[in-house]
């Protein structure tokens, strides 16, 4: 009757030493803080990196877009560029987070080396 109770106890204490160990060896990640104004008709671009091995993500998604993408192609020059326009009409305030992946060298994965926090200040 102990026996599952003491090997419940044990994967417990496993699973929590492997949570605790996993969330201590990441490194802290350099954000960046940016203030953007514009106004509710413009598009704005945000060039990230360019490497083969590099590359960009949205990490926390705006609220308020008609495009808020990440593109890579000619017309940015293959350099990871990300692309926010405010739905039509809206005014206020509206956020989104990118993280960079970089320091690949094509052996490896690309790790993240920083986050870019734009704060959007939307007018007419």
């Amino acid at each position: 009757m102990t026996r599952p109770c003491v090997r419940r106890t044990f994967l417990f204490l496993a699973s929590l030493s492997l949570l605790l160990s996993a969330t201590a060896c990441k490194e802290k990640v350099a954000v960046e803080f940016l203030s953007v104004s514009l106004l509710n008709t413009d598009r704005y671009r945000h060039p990230t990196v360019g490497g083969d091995e590099e590359g960009a993500r949205i990490s926390m998604q705006a609220t308020h877009y008609s495009v808020s993408e990440i593109r890579r192609d000619s017309e940015t020059n293959w350099v990871a560029t990300y692309v926010y326009q405010p739905t039509a009409g809206y005014t206020g305030t509206d956020d989104v987070e990118l993280e960079i992946l970089s320091s690949a060298d094509g052996a490896t994965a690309p790790q993240l080396t920083k986050k870019v926090r734009l704060h959007f200040s939307i007018h007419e």
